[in-house]
């Protein structure tokens, strides 16, 4: 009976200390393919393979003092359960995944640009968009001379390609332009 009581004790201690340790990643996904005899799903949530950890202590202490074989085997699945869990989470790759969550991707030099536009006040915004309107319309008006001049199908096919991607990005600061002045029309009306 003692020996019962300070298994169950344990155990109960074991789960409660990874519960504790893990407590603020609950809602965060485990990538680890478990034995399906340790947990009846994978890529999980940390929740899930708690709660689970959970019924199975629950199951335990369902078993009365003759029922050896039972307390045995269900002692021995939450060790397991506990050791799997704590091995998926010490994983290196798991760690790497929780500090991503606070890690700021390096941007390349484009995006850094187009984050610094952003940032920009709308005025300034608008006379920066005029100013790529005008860089894409020189752009496209080269592509279309070098298309005319291009000798083999494989050129006027490539320039014709890079006129149709310029064209969309035209089109996209279009649109843009467009917007950031609906949006000061709409400003200057409200003042």
């Amino acid at each position: 009976m003692q020996n019962r009581t300070a298994l169950l004790t344990q155990l109960a201690q074991a789960v409660e200390q990874l519960q504790a340790n893990y407590h603020p990643q609950k809602r965060n996904i485990v990538y680890t393919k478990f034995d399906p005899m340790l947990f009846s799903e994978n890529f999980q949530p940390l929740e899930f393979y708690f709660n689970e950890l959970n019924y199975t202590l629950f199951q335990l202490r369902q078993f009365g003092e003759n029922d050896l074989a039972q307390t045995a085997f269900f002692s021995e699945k939450l060790l397991a359960q506990c050791t799997a869990l704590s091995d998926a989470l010490n994983k290196p790759s798991y760690q790497e995944l929780q500090s991503a969550v606070n890690f700021q991707p390096k941007l390349n030099a484009r995006e850094q640009r187009r984050q610094a536009l952003e940032q920009l006040p709308p005025r300034e915004r608008l006379n920066k968009y005029y100013d790529a309107l005008k860089a894409l319309n020189d752009k496209l008006n080269e592509q279309k001379d070098q298309l005319k001049q291009s000798q083999s199908d494989s050129e006027k096919v490539h320039y014709e390609n890079l006129i149709v991607q310029t064209r969309a990005r035209r089109q996209r600061c279009l649109d843009a332009i467009d917007l950031l002045e609906e949006y000061l029309a709409f400003k200057d009306a409200q003042e």
